[in-house]
């Protein structure tokens, strides 16, 4: 708008209105004299001015009143002019912000949300008629926020016109209004159009490219970052076509000359550029973000952890990154199915965005892995904090199908260090989510950095255990298994043995998982099934036992490699051992990760002649429906059951395992037997056999076997 025009508009005074309905107005300012300069200004306008000589007291007045737009100084005592915005902003969100300065062409972006409180900037010594003119608009944009245009009828476009021209303002209205049915609102200044887009976004905003307070480019880059979700076209009354490029380089649709306008060309470009917006926004969707859950993918989140860095430096912060993963996910998969599987990890998504704030990331990395990327935290223990709240956030069940199904999540929480990649903390903060796994699943584990003491130790130990497999230096140990009816030895369990080379034990609770989590474990398979099966010879040669048998574990990895049957016939036949000699032990959970594919494997080893024994029965999902399907010769107690036979739930699981297995005809082993009370329940159940610390530890493989054939319990 010219300043003519903008003078005999201000000309036009408006009556004073009774001072209840007078819009309320804060002026910030430290020099008494501006502020009663101020007062003066609005004196029998429709404003009630109230002025403050300090930050502290403006903050002060808005805790005990509500105003609808304050004008700030930038340069104040104790608290800059964009701080106290940020301030007033927790205090009333609604609050349009005008500011005056001395500095005009001072860049004052600092963060998206303040940016976008603010109308416009006027310079100091004001021009009277421009701050009455640019008050009177942003209370205007105060009402039409809290008072925003009613929800769009079906088929109906909603477009915003950014005209400081209020002719061609109106001729474009017009012309949308009468052709297009368009409901249509109109901010003469791009900072006006800022702060109504933080409320909602049209389908198409047009825009000139000449503004008071933005010029060519630089309106198009602001609209487009304030709209991500509208179309643009761009108008201006130069046919100028490195200016249209560059437009519509920087997002906008369409480029409009103004002297041509007509009805049918703003209908076509309205429907052209919604539809090639909605076309964008979807590649930008299916480049940026999960298609399932909709929340942010692995590139998007390198973008938003690069962008947090920086950030992170210049204010003093730091970061929190969480890694997380839903505890036996795999399970529900197979048993309700994927449609199910895929209601779960949408839910679980809106449970983790509703525990972290608006300017945190949440993100998927695959199957049912998620990242959480902590912004602007002034403590590492925020981290572990919100942390648990995702874990307890699963607390309450999720239903499925008709099926109440509750689950758990375990979850790594580490602080990076800002000079840390990406990569780097995704490797950190994994290793730490798997500690919560093996620690019990369900709970939060918290790791210091993505240099800690704990990550170097992890890494060497890493780098001790490959080298470990690739030269062999594992050793296996034997626990005997004795029938409970007589105490006559029945066969052995082979249990793998590490030690690190500077002579330290490492418990098989440590390492196997992280065999497991290295996808080593399968590398070990051949090796120790062929270990099992020589020393099961040597002992039979040394004491002429030929009935007795080697139990060996199967892990998941190696149970899932083709050719698994092939290699288990080799190794008897290279041991020269009867097939009904070895006896393969597999989880209850493998059981149920591919059912069809489990039947075909078992039926497999069953043909072959090869036992298979179901190991820590009783704490997994599995269905007792699918025991009828496969072949199995053994039921293993798990040794948490065995441990609480004196109690009345862990007594009654024990007998209902012994009960299910003889009536299918299974052969019955209890694992972790200590006591000879828990032996003599046990024979009063017909358990089949027992193994545990009451008969023998484990003994390594240079015991003298043949005396173990007559130990007996008394």
């Amino acid at each position: 708008m010219t300043q003519e025009r903008s003078r005999r508009r201000s000309d036009v005074r408006v009556p004073v209105q009774p001072s209840a309905t007078r819009s309320p107005v804060l002026f910030v300012d430290d020099e008494p004299t501006v502020c009663r300069a101020f007062e003066r200004l609005f004196r029998g306008t429709n404003a009630s001015v109230t002025t403050a000589e300090s930050p502290a007291q403006a903050l002060d007045l808005a805790r005990a009143r509500q105003f609808k737009v304050v004008v700030t100084d930038l340069r104040m005592p104790g608290m800059d002019g964009l701080t106290l915005i940020e301030r007033l902003r927790g205090i009333q969100p609604q609050l349009v912000f005008i500011i005056v300065t001395g500095m005009p062409d001072l860049d004052l972006r600092r963060s998206a949300s303040t940016d976008a409180s603010i109308l416009s900037t006027v310079a100091k010594p004001w021009d009277a008629d421009d701050l009455r003119e640019m008050v009177e608009r942003a209370v205007e944009l105060y009402d039409r926020r809290l008072h925003p245009v009613s929800s769009m009828p079906p088929g109906r476009f909603s477009v915003l016109v950014v005209e400081d021209d209020p002719d061609d303002a109106a001729h474009v209205k017009r012309l949308l209004e009468r052709r297009c049915d368009a409901m249509v609102e109109v901010a003469g200044r791009v900072g006006e159009a800022e702060v109504l887009l933080t409320t909602r976004q049209p389908d198409v905003i047009i825009s000139d490219l000449s503004l008071p307070d933005a010029r060519g480019v630089d309106a198009v880059r602001r609209i487009r970052r304030a709209a991500s979700e509208s179309a643009v076209i761009v108008m201006s009354g130069i046919d100028d076509e490195a200016l249209a490029r560059q437009s519509l380089r920087l997002g906008a649709q369409d480029f409009l000359l103004k002297g041509s306008l007509d009805g049918a060309q703003l209908e076509r470009a309205l429907v052209r550029a919604r539809e090639r917006e909605a076309y964008v926004n979807r590649l930008v969707s299916l480049a940026h973000f999960d298609p399932l859950t909709g929340l942010a993918n692995r590139r998007t989140l390198q973008d938003r952890y690069n962008v947090a860095r920086v950030l992170a430096r210049q204010q003093g912060t730091q970061l929190g990154f969480l890694s997380v993963d839903l505890d036996r996910f795999k399970t529900i998969n197979d048993t309700l199915g994927h449609e199910a599987g895929d209601k779960l990890l949408q839910e679980v998504a809106r449970r983790l965005r509703a525990c972290v704030r608006e300017h945190d990331t949440v993100a998927r990395l695959g199957g049912d892995e998620f990242a959480v990327l902590l912004t602007e935290l002034d403590e590492a223990e925020s981290a572990t904090v919100v942390a648990q709240r995702l874990v307890d956030s699963m607390r309450s069940p999720v239903e499925l199908d008709g099926a109440s199904v509750l689950v758990t999540m375990s979850v790594g929480s580490i602080v990076p260090e800002l000079d840390a990649t990406l990569d780097d903390v995704l490797r950190t903060a994994d290793k730490t989510m798997y500690q919560a796994k093996r620690s019990g699943r369900n709970q939060v584990v918290h790791a210091g950095g993505a240099r800690s003491r704990e990550s170097t130790d992890r890494l060497s130990l890493e780098s001790e255990i490959s080298e470990a497999v690739r030269e062999r230096r594992f050793t296996l140990a034997y626990q005997p298994q004795y029938a409970i009816a007589d105490h006559t030895l029945v066969g052995f369990e082979a249990l793998m043995r590490w030690t690190r080379q500077d002579g330290t034990p490492v418990s098989p609770g440590v390492f196997i998982p992280l065999l497991e989590e290295l996808r080593l474990i399968s590398d070990l398979g051949p090796w120790l099934l062929e270990e099992a099966c020589a020393e099961l010879v040597r002992f039979r040669g040394l004491t002429g036992r030929s009935d007795v048998r080697m139990a060996v574990n199967l892990s998941g990895q190696q149970f899932e490699r083709p050719g698994l049957v092939e290699a288990v016939g080799e190794a008897l036949d290279f041991a020269g051992l009867e097939p009904a000699a070895l006896e393969l032990e597999i989880t209850e959970n493998l059981l149920m990760r591919d059912t069809n594919r489990t039947r075909g494997m078992l039926d497999g080893l069953a043909d072959l002649g090869v036992r298979v024994a179901i190991d820590d029965f009783g704490t997994g999902y599995s269905s007792l429906a699918y025991l009828q399907r496969f072949r199995v010769s053994t039921l293993k107690i798990d040794r948490c059951f065995i441990q609480r036979l004196n109690e009345d739930k862990g007594s009654c699981i024990a007998e209902a395992i012994i009960g299910l297995g003889q009536r299918l005809g299974m052969e019955i082993v209890a694992e972790g037997v200590e006591t000879c009370e828990q032996l003599e329940r046990l024979a009063r159940e017909r358990c089949d056999i027992a193994q545990g610390f009451l008969f023998s530890r484990p003994l390594p493989s240079t015991e003298p076997f043949h005396q173990v054939a007559s130990l007996a319990v008394g």
